[in-house]
């Protein structure tokens, strides 16, 4: 586990380096802003501010990135400050990251129910397909929540 962790890490070139760092910081600021701010409301704002002409190029330079190793790093920023538990973190900074770009990125979360148990997933969708998830692994959620 460690291990590919590490294998994982190693595949990150020096030039994506400062733009994992900010997504790093970003995914800690979207976890507190998640405990302080209703969900629906918070996901507003993101949308509002990604339109700011000073806010959207935060974090700096993710212009320069294809959607997919935007994905990659997110989802790396995401396991570094939520680990297991990252779905709505990584989901909420691709978010913001499509969004200052200007595209029709839509949050959804589903939940789905297992014997006892009540499982929730975040996923992004870009012009109706799904975003750093495939789409077998979201079937298994019933959607709840749509911005």
């Amino acid at each position: 586990m460690r291990l590919r962790k590490l294998r994982r890490l190693a595949e990150i070139s020096p030039n994506d380096w400062p733009l994992l760092t900010q997504l790093v910081f970003c995914s800690l600021t979207v976890g507190v802003a998640v405990r302080l701010v209703a969900l629906p409301r918070l996901i507003a704002c993101m949308a509002r501010c990604a339109e700011s002409r000073w806010l959207r190029c935060l974090p700096l330079q993710h212009g320069w990135y294809d959607v997919a190793r935007l994905v990659t790093l997110a989802d790396l920023a995401a396991r570094v400050t939520h680990g297991q538990g990252r779905c709505l973190a990584r989901s909420l900074l691709l978010f913001w990251l499509l969004k200052a770009r200007g595209e029709p990125a839509e949050l959804l979360i589903g939940i789905s129910k297992e014997a006892a148990a009540l499982y929730s997933h975040a996923w992004i969708e870009l012009r109706s397909k799904v975003i750093g998830d495939t789409p077998q692994s979201i079937g298994r959620f019933a959607l709840l929540l749509h911005f």
